[in-house]
């Protein structure tokens, strides 16, 4: 397993890095009194004139008298072995992370109300309350899950979500001709298993086809007659993936920076609906007071049974957690990391802790097999995922350093790569976080949603004869002269660019699997 986080010698605690900040970390980030102005940073414009204003500032159009080349030099590496990703870490309490909203939603079916989410930031918060109120805070802010489907679309066999229209009339923001393709037959679903490669404690989290069953076609939502019988022996719990679709326009803009030239690393996302607790995307992938921005880069690394490149983090190897340097043999936390400094710093436990009293809470494992009710309970009764000191203050009491991460955070990578006709080459992704992937500023992927993992593949033969990204307004549509055949696809040996928007809003577990 290729690990990209680096690893250093920092002690076992330092808790200096929290010194300097005398911000009170137990409130949200948007209390009641500075609503208004965050409001008026984040809410989407729908002034004409204020969105004519906006776009003009960022410039996606070259000058008609000098196209400068917008591909890379010759030192580049023509496939993708690494991404340069800019991280803004959030501090816990952001409104739009940390919702819990299937939980939310379940408790007030079985008693209607909301009475046990004592802990702060939920009800006693007016904006999560709004979100939570039936059926209009739904409407408005609902995710596509299993306990409320109607808020988005199921994923299909063959890791592609099935072409239907939400409840909610949103649907994939992929060109026509991605969706076209969609599969129509079976669902995919995530779940935890036990059992696994004859070990009898711990268990894995995965998707069910790959780890419990090949007989997943005739699964309902009921867990009768789930059985494992692959990797895993033993069904735990398995529910369908649901992405939300449509929460971003389809294409990206960019700015000119120096000398003119598009800058290709600071793209704009924009987002099209509110959905899934988006209420403030605009401050998710911008630099703004609410969070911290590093740059780095993320070096993948060889398949170990084929000759892609990529990244595999998930449950089962302690998931991905840029951000913290780890120790590799204890898993537990040892530094931030060094290439990503300008951080908050952990403030969450990477187990699912909702806080209120939560049925499960008494049985739940760890990866590992361990308990981790004693874990939750002294991350609740010290404050709970929307207090940033919360986690830290629960390692005084024995909860230890493997649970200890930074989560809450977003992520956007880039790579140029050259296109090699006929090779069939396809991109995978897999991402428990939101995540919403571009080709020459145009949508490929749409896995929209934060709740369970979701796979996606981009078939890089399709976009070449769909002339992807080279359509009359398509962001890089200007430098696509040369490039195209005469039949309009692309031409063999061009170069194209890879965008990939990544947002971890939950602290239970960080999923991201790419293969490229």
């Amino acid at each position: 397993m290729n690990k990209i986080f680096r690893f250093c010698a920092a002690g076992m605690l330092a808790v200096a890095f929290y010194g300097c900040d005398t911000s009170d970390s137990s409130k949200p980030v948007a209390p009641e009194e500075e609503k208004a102005q965050i409001d008026d940073q984040s809410e989407p414009k729908d002034n004409p004139e204020t969105e004519s204003k906006d776009s003009s500032a960022v410039e996606t159009e070259p000058s008609s008298s000098k196209i400068e080349s917008i591909d890379p030099d010759s030192t580049q590496s023509e496939d993708i072995k690494a991404l340069e990703v800019v991280v803004r870490d959030f501090e816990a309490g952001f409104p739009d992370f940390e919702n819990f909203q299937s939980y939310a939603y379940e408790s007030q079916m079985e008693d209607d109300s909301l009475d046990s989410w004592i802990y702060p930031g939920y009800a006693d918060n007016a904006d999560w309350l709004e979100r939570r109120a039936i059926p209009s805070g739904y409407d408005t802010y609902g995710c596509g899950n299993s306990t409320t489907p109607q808020y988005g679309i199921p994923v299909g066999a063959n890791a592609r979500p099935h072409d239907l229209a939400s409840a909610a009339g949103a649907k994939l923001s992929t060109p026509d001709y991605i969706s076209e393709v969609l599969d129509q037959s079976s669902y995919v679903w995530y779940g935890e298993f036990g059992l696994c490669n004859g070990q009898q404690r711990g268990s894995m989290r995965g998707f069910a086809h790959e780890l419990c069953s090949d007989a997943t076609d005739s699964w309902t939502d009921s867990d009768e007659g789930h059985r494992c019988d692959k990797i895993c022996n033993a069904y735990i719990w398995a529910q369908k993936v649901y992405i939300t679709p449509g929460m971003v326009k389809q294409r990206l803009s960019f700015a000119k920076g120096e000398g003119g030239k598009l800058n290709l690393r600071e793209p704009v996302i924009t987002k099209a609906r509110t959905a899934c607790d988006n209420k403030y995307f605009e401050q998710w992938f911008t630099d703004n007071e609410l969070n911290k921005r590093s740059e780095g880069t993320l070096v993948l690394g060889p398949n170990e049974t084929s000759s892609a490149m990529g990244l595999w983090y998930d449950w089962n190897n302690g998931g991905f957690y840029p951000l913290d340097s780890v120790d590799a043999s204890t898993g537990n936390w040892v530094s931030l990391n060094p290439q990503f400094q300008n951080q908050f710093g952990p403030q969450s436990l990477t187990i699912n802790c909702p806080p209120y009293r939560y049925m499960y809470a008494a049985t739940q494992t760890d990866r590992l097999g361990e308990s981790s009710a004693q874990i939750c309970w002294q991350w609740l009764t010290s404050g709970g995922p929307r207090v940033g000191d919360a986690a830290m203050t629960a390692l005084h009491f024995n909860v230890g350093l493997r649970n200890f991460r930074n989560s809450g955070f977003t992520m956007v990578g880039y790579a140029p790569f050259k296109y090699k006709k006929g090779a069939g080459k396809v991109l995978e992704f897999t991402s428990l976080a939101d995540m919403w992937v571009f080709v020459d500023g145009v949508m490929v992927l749409d896995l929209g949603g934060s709740d369970l993992a979701k796979q996606g593949m981009v078939d890089l033969e399709l976009l070449a004869k769909n002339s992807h990204g080279c359509h009359a307004d398509e962001p890089l549509q200007a430098y696509c002269e040369g490039k195209i055949e005469d039949g309009g696809a692309w031409k063999d040996d061009t170069w194209h660019h890879l965008h990939i928007f990544y947002a971890d809003r939950h602290a239970n577990g960080s999923v991201l699997h790419l293969n490229f």
